[in-house]
């Protein structure tokens, strides 16, 4: 547990073996690691925290979870080994219920923490169309469609199969959990899926040109006639109705219109992509700056992170991170693949952390320079803020965890 600032250390604790990715719940409160021992280590965030205050959690023999996101009533849980996802509630979380009529080459769930129902993302489908786990490692030889399938949190039953595009490795849900956004990376588009019919985008009277068939189409950069875009993760900035998205296999990020009416349906700019600006080497995550002045982009390629502006849609600076000392005495580049943020009136700070280095490096937003590295006991899996504004009670939309694999750099 680091403190608002980033300046320290304020708790450290032992988890289970092998933590693979965490997910917060909607305050804020609580956070959950799932692990490669098969486990669950579950937290209340604390800077008192202890080892022993650390509970843990077993699923069910070689059910090797991977994701989770965590809803009001409970924990979903996607289990790589069972292709299922499990249903867990209670403190600590204790199994319900294995959900499995799920697709194929289940990799991740979205939703909200308040919602009603959540989709559950597959890179096969129901219709015969299966893949080997880890295909979508190489997504553009792949022409398997993936699927999402919903899951209705009061009985924990599907209610819905939904078509998406190819290699699908990752979902945001918009803070009212009207509209739910699938990031193809093998097809280079965005499914959106309306929550609140439980279909694709397509039915609303109002549904503009921007998207078609509940698929918005990621523009090339200016001046190429064919890419391959490779969308891989997102962040809201909800107050003004935009999706910042990190397109890993051409070096980009998409600042796309989520605008809804008074009644719910698409806007007449819904799904259109304002912008598509440059930043570095294969963009692995995004942090938007919530005062909505600054996106941050963790270049896992060159070991950077460029500032983006969403007023100008331009790339402001890109920020090196220091190399790292291996045991071996020599030096390595960090891949930054984790990235978060906070905000507090006239600054916020930047976090992130790279699967190769044991450093958590902190960026102040008025000078955009590091301010801290925090070393931390191993290099760093995943990191999350708690609140990204001063004065919210809980976390934006984002609170599901990511992993690494199938597709996904």
């Amino acid at each position: 547990m680091l403190d608002a600032t980033g300046d320290a250390i304020s708790a450290q604790a032992t988890l289970g073996n092998g933590p693979l990715t965490f997910a917060l719940d909607g305050a804020g409160s609580n956070a959950y690691t799932q692990n490669c021992d098969g486990t669950i280590s579950s937290m209340a965030i604390s800077g008192s925290l202890m080892t022993k205050d650390v509970a843990t959690s077993a699923l069910l023999p070689d059910a090797a979870p991977i994701n989770a996101l965590v809803v009001t009533t409970g924990q979903y849980v996607v289990e790589q080994g069972h292709n299922a996802v499990a249903a867990m509630s209670g403190s600590p979380p204790t199994l319900k219920v294995e959900i499995t009529d799920i697709a194929p080459s289940l990799i991740n769930v979205t939703g909200i923490s308040s919602g009603s129902r959540l989709y559950a993302i597959s890179q096969g489908n129901s219709n015969g169309g299966s893949l080997a786990w880890g295909s979508c490692g190489n997504p553009y030889s792949v022409t398997v469609n993936g699927e999402a399938d919903g899951i209705e949190v009061a009985s924990n039953s599907i209610s819905s199969r939904i078509p998406l595009g190819i290699c699908p490795v990752y979902g945001v849900t918009s803070a009212d959990g009207k509209r739910a956004f699938i990031l193809n990376r093998g097809s280079g588009t965005i499914t959106v899926i309306n929550a609140q019919t439980n279909q694709l985008d397509t039915v609303n009277p109002n549904n503009t040109p921007y998207v078609v068939n509940g698929t918005i189409t990621l523009p090339c950069p200016s001046g190429e006639t064919t890419c391959t875009p490779g969308p891989v993760h997102a962040d809201f900035y909800t107050p003004g109705n935009l999706l910042v998205v990190a397109n890993y296999d051409d070096d980009t990020v998409s600042v796309i219109d989520t605008s809804l009416d008074v009644y719910g349906n698409d806007s007449a700019t819904f799904g259109h992509v304002i912008a598509t600006i440059p930043v570095g080497h294969n963009p692995a995550a995004v942090t938007v700056l919530q005062n909505g002045q600054k996106a941050y982009v963790a270049n896992e390629g060159d070991g950077t992170v460029t500032v983006v502006s969403l007023t100008s849609f331009q790339p402001l600076i890109t920020i090196p991170l220091a190399p790292v000392t291996a045991a071996d005495g020599s030096t390595v580049t960090p891949a930054p693949r984790s990235i978060a943020s906070n905000y507090n009136y006239p600054y916020g700070n930047v976090f992130v952390g790279a699967q190769n280095s044991p450093y958590v490096t902190v960026i102040r937003t008025d000078t955009d320079v590091v301010s801290a590295r925090i070393l931390v006991q191993g290099n760093v899996v995943d990191l999350r803020t708690t609140t990204q504004y001063a004065g919210q009670s809980s976390t934006n939309s984002i609170v599901q965890s990511r992993s690494v694999g199938s597709g996904e750099p």
